[in-house]
């Protein structure tokens, strides 16, 4: 892929001075992950991981879907237990078969963040045990942040039951992007992005990463965990 120098939409989600997003910036984001899901769903794949560290943004202010380490072709079901536990679907959790209405799933969990700042299922002082419980719960406090269609829309995403889910009916996922909350994007002039972007990052040369963060301060343990070979070692591999 190419050099995706905007940053992680996590940082755009959470500063130092706020967390969460004006509706209008959501709207644009959710619509460009939405797209692309849509976009892998359409040729069999499950994404599988969605979560703010996996949408960078573009020089232009456009969303980028990238790591698609768990994305798999799923003709039907299947039944691999993977993703990020804040995310997950219950189906994924309980192993019963999941598909691309798992991804449904946790883009509602992560429009609940992009407006509210937090996810809808944790609570401080939460081990893993407790957060899959509030899941398989689906029970949740709405955060005021969100307007009505937002709410509206989250609470069709995070049904319990796949099968009735918002994308699984009839309309499919043209319901997701019919909805009020996302019917005032213009789909083709957003995938022409003719669409202005609420935010375009400063990025001042080709190797620019100022906008991601900076992880120099930590210790690098690699050196440690991986010791440079001995003499005897790096000969076994002299003629490899």
């Amino acid at each position: 892929m190419e050099c995706i120098q905007g940053g992680e939409l996590y940082a755009v989600i959470h500063t130092s001075k706020r967390d969460g997003v004006p509706e209008n910036h959501a709207k644009f984001y959710a619509a460009g992950i939405f797209e692309a899901l849509w976009y892998m769903h359409r040729r069999g794949f499950v994404y599988r991981d969605l979560k703010p560290e996996n949408v960078l943004i573009g020089s232009d202010g456009y969303p980028v879907l990238i790591d698609f380490g768990f994305a798999k072709y799923v003709p039907d079901k299947t039944y691999t237990l993977c993703g990020t536990p804040l995310y997950l679907a219950p189906e994924v959790i309980t192993n019963r078969g999941h598909n691309h209405a798992a991804d449904h799933w946790s883009f509602g969990v992560l429009l609940y963040e992009l407006m509210s700042g937090y996810t809808p299922f944790y609570r401080s002082g939460m081990d893993q045990s407790d957060l899959f419980r509030s899941i398989l719960r689906a029970r949740y406090h709405m955060s005021s942040k969100l307007s009505v269609d937002a709410a509206d829309l989250v609470r069709k995403l995070l049904i319990k039951d796949p099968f009735l889910r918002f994308g699984s009916l009839v309309g499919g996922c043209s319901d997701i992007l019919q909805h009020p909350f996302l019917s005032s994007i213009d789909i083709e002039k957003f995938r022409r992005k003719e669409i202005a972007a609420p935010v375009i990052p400063r990025i001042q040369n080709l190797l620019d990463t100022t906008n991601f963060e900076d992880w120099s301060h930590l210790e690098d343990m690699t050196a440690k965990t991986f010791p440079p070979l001995t003499r005897e070692d790096e000969a076994i591999f002299e003629k490899f």
